[in-house]
């Protein structure tokens, strides 16, 4: 220990003050020189002090665990006898008095702790002579020597050069790179600059969803799907009869309603709009509601089917059978002549309807078409449950007991009695005073099988004064629609009536080719040779839909040049010619008469590219 170090010992002379001890700590070349005091500044540095300062290896970052700390014992002959002189350093303000309880020298506890540090020496004034060897700091006033980062020790000002600092510096409240950041945290950052310069654009709402329609099936109380809910919470509006609409009163939903007909939902659609509106309908939507219609009129990107079980699939399942092989022949869209064009022998019917009356009805057409012996069960839905009563259609149609307007006839034709023809040809009977003028069965065979007509499709058959073809199309596809094209529609409606033909063909009695402009596009036409026959292919070629067929004949020579003629503009793809003869008895022997021969030509239109 230097005699700089050493404490200055108390004379016995009163009038001579002792000296300031001038308390040095240990320098480090890594901190930086603090302000020095005033009277730190007056002293010059010694040669011993400059030795100090000399690089010190780093210290490590954990200090070695303290001895307990045992009470300072000052030596008897050295105890004050006056007031204690202290070292003011940095002749900081004055500071309230600490217990009078000895403090030990720094150079001494330093010398006998080497894990502490200068500024790790509590606070407390310093007596005049303290012992050295002897003197340790109590229990209760040591600190902990507080753990610092690499930041703070490198922030901690401590001067240099065995100059005097404060012992007991408060720790510095940030480090220097805290200090650096603050500022710029607080700054916006570029893109949020960027964010308040550009203007916020509109958030464009929603589009509506499409029309729903949704089945609320046969219970009185719907059991609806979790996708039904959504669709019902998140209408504009809900549309529907007041038989639907009552039944969604039960499931307790606040929604906004419209009452309307079953009749007249397309014109209610068409009011208040598709897009967001809800259709409910009893039973099922297919079935039982106009969701085929609209499907067809919309396009399924428009329209939204839920399903439910309807009328039909109900009164199938009471009876033990499947709806796969029931031809379903709705009465409340059509009239009763729809279900006369479509009976065959030994099929399975289901008849929905509309009126009371009409199982009646029914049962008076069964036995008119020659089937008598035809079963029929009546399905009601009164109670919820469908029950099912049967009786043979001779019964039925005297039968005076009502029954529930929206009732369900499955019915069983059976055997026939042969009035109307199972396949194409349709007798000579039935064609009555037109049998004569109508086109040989042959040729109207060989037709229908060049034309393929499918059940969705749209034809036309011109022919003047005689529709025996036109009669064979619609027997043999009953859902087809067709024109028939130069016939009364008077005389038409009695064959229809006597050869079984449902609605499902239309009379025009007289039309020029430039009117077939207004009718829709079909799918299939033929065409049968006479006057203007050039003009009718022309026409019809230019309105038949791409892929559709095109059937002419020509029976005289007139008729023949003109398929020649038409034929050298749009080649055809396929020619028959046919010599029929018909064989009659006169005076007991066989005699074939010859017809004159009928000439075919089929044309197949290309598909658009």
């Amino acid at each position: 220990m230097s005699e700089d170090q050493n404490p200055v010992p108390l004379t016995d002379t009163p009038d001579e003050t002792p000296k300031p001890a001038r308390r040095r700590a240990p320098a480090r070349a890594s901190r930086k020189k603090a302000d020095p005091a005033p009277e730190a500044a007056l002293a010059e540095p010694s040669a011993e002090a400059s030795a100090e300062a000399a690089p010190v290896p780093p210290k490590p970052k954990r200090a070695p665990r303290k001895p307990k700390a045992k009470p300072v014992v000052v030596a008897p002959e050295l105890e004050p006898t006056a007031t204690p002189v202290t070292a003011d350093l940095f002749d900081a303000p004055a500071a309230p008095e600490a217990p009078a309880t000895p403090a030990p020298e720094v150079p001494a506890l330093l010398a006998a702790e080497p894990g502490l540090d200068a500024l790790d020496v509590p606070d407390a004034p310093l007596p005049a002579v303290v012992s050295g060897a002897e003197g340790e700091v109590p229990a209760s006033r040591r600190k902990r020597k507080r753990r610092r980062g690499r930041t703070e020790r490198a922030g901690s000002a401590e001067p240099a050069g065995g100059e005097a600092t404060e012992l007991d510096a408060p720790p510095p409240p940030a480090t220097e790179a805290a200090e650096v950041e603050a500022p710029a945290s607080q700054e916006p950052s570029a893109e949020a600059v960027v964010a308040e310069a550009e203007p916020v654009e509109a958030v464009e709402p929603a589009p509506l969803a499409p029309l729903t329609v949704v089945s609320l099936g046969l219970d009185t109380l719907p059991a609806l799907s979790g996708e039904a809910l959504a669709a019902l919470k998140a209408a504009r509006v809900v549309l529907g009869s007041a038989d639907a609409l009552d039944r969604l009163a039960g499931l307790g939903l606040e929604l906004p309603q419209a009452l309307g007909a079953p009749e007249s939902v397309h014109l209610d659609l068409r009011r208040i709009g598709h897009a967001g509106t809800v259709l409910v309908v009893v039973g099922d939507a297919s079935g039982d509601g106009p969701a085929a219609e609209l499907l067809a009129e919309l396009g399924p990107g428009e329209v939204r089917v839920l399903p439910g079980v309807g009328r039909v699939q109900a009164a199938c399942a009471a009876l033990g059978l499947s709806p796969d092989v029931v031809s379903v022949v709705d009465l409340r869209r059509a009239p009763l002549a729809a279900l006369r064009g479509q009976l065959r022998a030994h099929r399975l019917f289901a008849v929905p309807l509309a009126d009371g009356a009409a199982p009646a009805a029914v049962g008076r057409l069964l036995v008119e078409s020659g089937f008598a012996g035809a079963r029929v069960w009546v399905c009601e839905f009164a109670g919820g449950a469908p029950t099912a009563r049967a009786w043979l259609a001779t019964e039925l149609a005297e039968l005076r007991e009502g029954f529930e307007p929206r009732a369900v006839l499955i019915v069983a034709t059976g055997p026939s009695a042969g009035l109307f023809a199972e396949l194409p040809g349709i007798t000579t009977d039935a064609l009555g005073d037109a049998a004569h003028a109508a086109l040989p069965l042959a040729a109207r065979l060989l037709a229908l099988a060049w034309l393929q007509p499918a059940a969705w499709e749209t034809g036309w058959a011109i022919s003047d004064g005689e529709a025996s073809l036109a009669l064979e199309w619609a027997r043999a596809v009953p859902t087809a629609r067709l024109r028939a094209v130069g016939v009364d529609p008077s005389l038409l409606g009695v064959t229809m009536a006597r050869a079984g033909i449902g609605e499902n063909l239309a009379a025009i009695p007289a039309a020029s080719p430039l009117r077939c402009r207004e009718w829709p596009a079909p799918e299939a036409v033929f065409v049968r040779g006479g006057v203007g026959l050039s003009d009718w292919l022309a026409a019809a070629w230019a309105r038949l839909a791409p892929g559709g067929r095109l059937v002419a004949t020509a029976e005289d020579d007139n008729a023949r040049a003109d398929l020649l003629a038409f034929a050298a503009e749009v080649p055809a793809e396929a020619w028959q010619e046919l010599a029929l003869a018909s064989g009659e008895t006169v005076a007991g022997r066989l005699r074939f008469a010859p017809a004159a021969p009928v000439r075919l030509a089929l044309w197949r239109k290309p598909l658009e590219t």
